[in-house]
């Protein structure tokens, strides 16, 4: 009996101890552990940049993932970067989220970075800052901004009332020389706020209901710059309003103005044409074609300063008046004093021009250049008047024979400035004083120039003096060979414009 209890016993503590050995309970994990340095949201501005964020965890492994394509994760040992470039645009990004999560197994445990990056602050050049003009010369493709209170330099000048604000409600384009070349167009606190996209001519407007007043902006392909003239000028290398001076290109014929006019017309697109040939085609603000329409033919109550101001792409006609007047006013309301050289035409006892004038408020050119006065190319042919051989001209050996003819001629002359200086002068014909359209002269055959100063005498009333002006065939293709650096036209023409430096 005694030994069955000790057999017993035995069997029993090698069960408990066997027992004991093979049923441990498993070592309790510790509890997943993730934390973030910071943790809290980052907000990028329009700048951009990059956030260092330190992980620490307690888990094997790590991930961290953006959910926008904008907002970049670089993860690296034991900390990620989440960075952004530059928002251009004029809102902000979505924003993004970014989770990070550890994971041992199984087991995981995340968090979240809310991440966001502001609008692009708009900034405007401000074209006006160095004086206000009725074009704006711009030189690359962004935001510009100018003041839409004043009307062209604001100037008090000899003959004209004093300048009023313009007090604009909105801003529109007017037409621009290609769809989608002036975008974001907007009247904020007195000043016009667009953006341009490439090269190009457009008429913007400060309106109320009418337009109030219009600004031209000239973005040209070649650089502007000044060119000394043996008159003592400085010129402008090209005609205002054109792309290029290359020979040939009709992109050097620029834009066509009305006497005493500010606002432009287009010349013809190519370098040739007929007298039935319209100017380039122009655009609205919603990418529509533009017609430059004429005024009446058969009576004048149009011909007005106010019209004028408000209809930009009308080309008045002094046809219901040509036998009294050449102007594209009504008769007896004729200014003289427009481009701010109203005693112009005055000469002293050597038959020079006693008066230069000032820039006006309606002067078209650009700030620090004006319309030139009546003798800055008489040095242009021998007699410093009409010429009808070409050696009297003063032209480059273009073609390089070592004389002077037709060849050296391509829709226009190349001139010598002074005795190093060339400029081409294009041929860009005119708009046409009685039908206000570009008919009348041929574009690549004639070119005509304005300068600030009205041209008195009844035969021309009504009419201004042109600086330059030749042609090499007439409207039926005959040779007819001329050039006149003081010549006249009717106010009512609409002719190139080659500005100088005030």
């Amino acid at each position: 009996m005694k030994r069955l209890l000790l057999w017993s016993l035995c069997a029993l503590s090698v069960c408990i101890a066997g027992c004991s050995k093979d049923d441990t309970e498993p070592q309790p994990q510790p509890d997943p552990e993730l934390t973030l340095a910071p943790d809290e949201p980052i907000a990028f501005t329009a700048e951009g940049g990059s956030v260092e964020v330190t992980v620490t965890t307690n888990m094997e492994s790590w991930t961290a993932v953006s959910d926008q394509s904008w907002c970049k994760v670089e993860s690296s040992q034991n900390k990620f970067t989440v960075s952004a470039d530059k928002n251009t645009l004029l809102e902000p990004m979505t924003a993004a989220t970014v989770t990070v999560t550890a994971a041992t197994g199984d087991r995981s445990i995340s968090k979240t970075l809310q991440v966001t990056q502001a609008a692009a602050v708009r900034t405007y050049v401000d074209l006006s800052k160095e004086g206000t003009a009725n074009c704006y010369l711009v030189t690359e493709a962004g935001d510009y901004s100018f003041d839409a209170t004043v009307r062209g330099n604001g100037a008090t000048t000899e003959g004209l009332d004093a300048p009023t604000a313009v007090a604009g409600t909105e801003a529109m384009i007017v037409w621009q020389s290609a769809a989608n070349l002036i975008s974001e167009v907007q009247l904020v606190d007195g000043r016009i706020n667009f953006h341009i996209s490439g090269t190009g001519n457009a008429v913007l407007a400060a309106v109320d209901g009418p337009i109030l007043w219009s600004w031209h902006i000239w973005y040209p392909e070649t650089e502007v710059t000044a060119l000394h003239a043996k008159s003592g000028y400085e010129v402008m290398n090209l005609n205002l309003g054109a792309m290029t001076d290359k020979i040939g290109d009709a992109k050097s014929y620029g834009m066509l103005y009305q006497w005493g006019r500010k606002d432009p017309f287009p010349a013809a697109a190519t370098t040739t044409g007929t007298t039935e040939t319209v100017g380039a085609t122009i655009y609205d603000g919603s990418n529509k074609e533009v017609t430059i329409r004429n005024s009446s033919w058969y009576e004048t109550s149009d011909n007005t300063l106010e019209y004028a101001i408000a209809n930009p792409t009308v080309c008045i006609s002094n046809m219901a008046q040509f036998s009294t007047s050449r102007d594209w006013l009504q008769a007896d309301r004729s200014n003289d004093a427009l481009w701010g050289n109203p005693k112009g035409g005055d000469k002293d006892e050597n038959n020079d021009l006693i008066n230069k004038g000032a820039k006006s408020f309606y002067d078209p050119c650009p700030a620090g250049w004006r319309v030139p006065p009546a003798d800055v190319f008489l040095h242009l042919t021998a007699s410093g008047g009409y010429a009808w051989v070409i050696s009297d001209f003063n032209i480059y050996d273009v073609s390089g024979d070592g004389t002077l003819s037709l060849d050296d001629y391509n829709c226009g002359w190349v001139f010598n400035l002074d005795d190093n200086t060339t400029s081409y002068f294009p041929a860009a014909a005119r708009f046409d004083g009685s039908y206000a359209m570009l008919m009348g002269s041929v574009s690549g055959l004639w070119g005509s120039y304005w300068s600030n100063a009205p041209s008195p005498g009844l035969m021309f009333q009504g009419g201004a003096y042109s600086v330059l002006s030749f042609q090499v065939k007439d409207q039926n293709g005959n040779e007819m060979i001329t050039t006149s650096p003081f010549g006249g036209g009717g106010r009512a023409d609409a002719y190139s414009v080659r500005c100088i430096r005030e």
